[in-house]
Order: C-alpha cells, then sequence, then structure tokens
C-alpha cells in the first residue's frame, strides 16, 4: 500500500512539473580535467542529473547532483594512472547556481550559469608513501555554459575549490568538465 501511494505521489509530482515550461531535468555524461597544486591535469569522468527552474523566461536557478572524477598527476600523460604517479579522488557534486538563459532561435538557447557547489568525497587513491590526507569535503564555486539545441544540452565548465584539498598544504581543486546531455 505504502509503495502503491509512493508511485501515485511521484507520477502526479511528475505531471505537475512535466505540464509546467518553467522546469526542466537533464542527463548528462562527460569528461572531466582537474588538477591541483602544481602537479598536471588527470582525465576523468562527470555524470549525473541537472534540474533548472526559470522564474521567467531570462532568469532562474539550476542544480543538480552529479558524480565527479577529480584528482592530478605528476607524469606529464594527463591518461597515465600509475599509483605511483597519480591521485584519483572521486565526488559527488551538488551545484546551486544562478542561471541567465538567452534565446538563440526558435529551438536553441545559451544558458549561463554560475554559483557556489559543496562535494562530498567517496573514494581517494594517493601515491604509496606520500602521506596525502584528503578532507572529506569541497566547496567552491562553479561557472559555466549551456548550449541547448532542441532537447540537446553541450555544457562546458568550470569548479574551482575554495576550501583546502589537503590537510597539510595549500591546494584547492579546479576542475574542467565538458558534458553532454539530453533535457526532459
Amino acid at each position: 500500500i505504502i509503495m502503491k501511494k509512493i508511485l501515485i505521489f511521484g507520477a502526479l509530482l511528475f505531471t505537475v512539473f512535466s505540464a509546467s515550461a518553467q522546469f526542466y531535468a537533464d542527463l548528462r555524461v562527460g569528461a572531466t580535467a582537474s588538477s591541483f597544486g602544481d602537479q598536471h591535469l588527470k582525465m576523468g569522468v562527470r555524470a549525473g542529473v541537472g534540474v533548472g527552474y526559470l522564474f521567467s523566461e531570462r532568469w532562474g536557478l539550476r542544480s543538480g547532483l552529479f558524480y565527479s572524477m577529480k584528482g592530478a598527476t605528476t607524469s606529464n600523460n594527463v591518461f597515465d594512472y600509475d599509483s605511483d604517479k597519480a591521485t584519483r579522488l572521486s565526488y559527488f557534486d551538488l551545484p546551486v547556481e544562478a542561471l541567465v538563459s538567452f534565446r538563440l532561435s526558435q529551438c536553441s538557447q545559451l544558458e549561463l550559469h554560475g554559483g557556489p557547489y559543496v562535494a562530498c568525497l567517496l573514494h581517494s587513491s594517493v601515491p604509496d608513501g606520500s602521506g596525502i590526507g584528503i578532507h572529506r569535503w569541497d566547496v567552491g564555486i562553479g561557472f559555466g555554459a549551456d548550449f541547448v539545441v532542441g532537447h540537446f544540452v553541450v555544457g562546458p565548465e568550470v569548479q574551482y575549490g575554495l576550501t583546502r584539498l589537503t590537510k597539510s598544504g595549500n591546494n584547492h581543486n579546479t576542475t574542467y568538465a565538458l558534458t553532454l546531455g539530453y533535457r526532459f
């Protein structure tokens, strides 16, 4: 009985939000390139669900929940993930950003967004013997743009961690991402 009520509530909620042209959700997947300190870029994956709400045709809020691979490497090869060279970090990111939208044509628009994010560390792998202790929480600021054509979204963005990444040191996460998505 409880499961039936949850399903009915979810269906009604989905119907209400899909009836509103101001609410949207999208699924995204893409790549990241991240570093910290004087180390080199390390490639990773970014995937998740984005949501947004437009208060008017131009202004709104954007959020979502994303899995992001961050970190850095001492190797000049961005695809070198040897355990003695690469610091691998996996996070759940929750951005809350202001959004401004510009209509480019009948079926395309440009959305600029920026604001804070909170990230929780899921897993870390540091080089053997480095003695690096990674903080569990990362708070920072992100900026980006979404190019929307029909239901498809291409979104380059950058995140800069404002909190120190390590317990000893003064390094901050810097992550560049490019995601592709489908908007419902």
